[in-house]
């Protein structure tokens, strides 16, 4: 197709990706309100994400609690495709 309007056409290629844990950054953890869906502050210890909802429940009477844990990461292309460019 020819114009304004046609369909653009190119050739893509792939890249590799890892990722890897954010430098300086522990597992962290935070306890969620599933009554509320009030949040504590992430911290370092389950046990500190635990006693937040405990006192959460103590508070309001809510007796619904997640606690997730969760950890930062970096991407970083590891092996770039040099074939891949749009045409």
């Amino acid at each position: 197709m020819s114009g304004t309007g046609g369909i653009a056409r190119g050739r893509y290629g792939f890249a590799e990706w890892a990722l890897t844990a954010a430098e300086g950054m522990a597992v962290r953890y935070a306890g969620k309100c599933l009554s509320c869906g009030e949040r504590s502050p992430d911290v370092l210890e389950s046990d500190d994400a635990q006693l937040w909802c405990l006192k959460h429940a103590g508070a309001v009477r809510h007796s619904g609690f997640e606690v997730s844990a969760f950890q930062y990461f970096d991407a970083e292309m590891v092996a770039p495709d040099a074939g891949s460019r749009a045409l």
